[in-house]
């Protein structure tokens, strides 16, 4: 009896070293291929977030800047700089789970767009607050805008606590870009 539960032990043991080696391996494997894609999307969405932006190129990551307002707006992720703007990468919590933004904000202080980097929203619901007819009305939007939902944001019906978190990055990257860039409206 006992013999039969070593071996089983040690037979266990082996199915569990073999399986974390194949994990290991598929994670090596393609950890760059998912890298590569976060890096794609992550351009796509800033391209959107700010227009005026021909290409990734353009863009100027500075962990300066980021330091600088990371302190004070801790879901600022990055900064990166143009000739026409800053872009924000926001990461923050909706309703189902993490959700990572772009904000883009013009060098007169107004977001110039808002783009979805990734995110674990609803179907239907809180993913509604982050379609681009939505994202939309955040344009325009300065640091003396109240942006509070309810008053000059409006909330998706159902989908209040996500549109809470974009509302609130938007907010916070203005504000990071006004302390950045020194308009004193933070």
């Amino acid at each position: 009896m006992m013999s039969r539960m070593v071996k089983l032990g040690v037979t266990l043991m082996v199915v569990g070293i073999v399986a974390a080696f194949g994990l290991g391996i598929t994670y090596a494997v393609t950890k760059k291929k998912i890298d590569q894609e976060n890096k794609l999307a992550e351009a796509k969405a800033s391209m959107t977030a700010l227009p005026g932006i021909k290409s990734p190129a353009e863009l100027v990551e500075d962990p300066k800047l980021l330091s600088a307002v990371n302190k004070k707006y801790p879901d600022v992720q990055k900064v990166l700089s143009s000739r026409i703007g800053d872009i924000f990468i926001m990461k923050t919590k909706g309703y189902g789970g993490p959700m990572e933004l772009a904000v883009g904000v013009g060098n007169d202080g107004k977001v110039k767009g808002v783009s979805v980097i990734s995110n674990r929203e609803t179907m239907g619901l809180g993913s509604k607050v982050l379609a681009e007819e939505n994202l939309a009305k955040y344009r325009g939007k300065s640091t003396s805008d109240q942006l509070v939902v309810g008053k000059d944001v409006q909330a998706v019906t159902g989908a209040t606590i996500t549109t809470r978190a974009v509302t609130s990055q938007a907010k916070e990257a203005l504000a990071a870009f006004s302390q950045l860039r020194g308009t004193g409206q933070d």
